[in-house]
């Protein structure tokens, strides 16, 4: 297990987040996150994630449809930074939280590279399957 720090652009907002991004990551093919750019690391335990600074700059994106899950996605109200997403959903244990590669900070190119991508396949709501496409995302 690693311990991450992640921040937003403008530094507004930080946190810390206890992952492994060797143990995978995941894109998604439905139609948020392909606008979001999402990249995203699940992590083993939600109680790995704290807020270091900036609860007061963080902003909330709208969902376009009722949200089945109360999903919450996480980003910098100052500078537009996606940070994570939070949320609870049976089929990843309850309570979870991700948190998004691209907010992290320092992380040796080599392990970025190296970190496995499961391409979800949201956009069919079956995101334990491939995405048949992904070169786009």
């Amino acid at each position: 297990m690693t311990l991450y720090r992640g921040s937003c652009f403008c530094g507004a907002v930080a946190f810390e987040a206890e992952g492994d991004l060797a143990r995978g990551t995941m894109r998604c093919n439905c139609r948020f996150c392909r606008k979001m750019r999402y990249w995203e690391m699940l992590l083993p335990d939600p109680d790995g994630f704290r807020l270091i600074r900036g609860a007061e700059a963080l902003a909330e994106t709208p969902l376009a449809r009722a949200d089945r899950v109360g999903m919450h996605h996480r980003f910098c109200g100052r500078c537009g930074t996606r940070l994570w997403t939070e949320g609870v959903l049976a089929e990843l244990g309850g309570r979870f939280v991700q948190v998004c590669v691209s907010a992290l900070d320092d992380v040796p190119l080599a392990d970025l590279v190296a970190a496995p991508i499961h391409h979800a396949d949201g956009a069919a709501d079956n995101w334990w399957a491939e995405a048949p496409e992904s070169r786009h995302l």
